[in-house]
């Protein structure tokens, strides 16, 4: 049975273990990825600061004890909009446990913090190529309002 929490901070190295697992695939999205970001000191960092900023929060997905999957959320300042915004700033579900209504079953308790929170807007960068989870996100709830660009110089 699946269940979802809190993480906790003696979690860290399995959240950074379940991060790798999860985006292991971003590579074909996004060339430009380090792709064990995830193991290294800057993404041990990266998990220890959520648990450190009141603006922050981690939820993971639980089966019999074993963590498999997570979402992460913190404040995202828009200076020029009048609602207050929550990012999503991580979610991922390992492969084995993907298109079970686990990444669901996160968004809507992160949906549950946000508003107790106060939050008015839910905010989620996606890759423009990733289609699956653009069809994931629409289907819990978030819609288009606008498009990152880049180029390489």
């Amino acid at each position: 049975m699946i269940t979802i929490r809190p993480a906790r901070i003696d979690e860290i190295e399995k959240l950074q273990r379940l991060n790798q697992e999860a985006f292991v695939d971003n590579v074909k999205y996004d060339p430009d990825l380090i792709m064990d970001w995830a193991m290294s000191d800057k993404g041990k960092e990266y998990f220890t600061k959520i648990f450190r900023s009141p603006d922050s929060q981690c939820f993971v997905a639980e089966d019999s004890g074993v963590l498999v999957g997570y979402i992460v959320l913190s404040e995202r300042f828009i200076d020029y909009r009048k609602s207050r915004c929550v990012e999503i700033n991580d979610l991922g579900v390992t492969p084995g446990y993907q298109s079970k209504g686990i990444g669901s079953l996160l968004i809507h308790k992160a949906v549950e913090w946000a508003k107790e929170k106060g939050y008015q807007k839910m905010y989620v960068s996606c890759y423009f190529t990733n289609t699956r989870a653009i069809s994931f996100y629409r289907k819990n709830g978030l819609t288009e309002i606008d498009l990152d660009l880049e180029m390489n110089l």
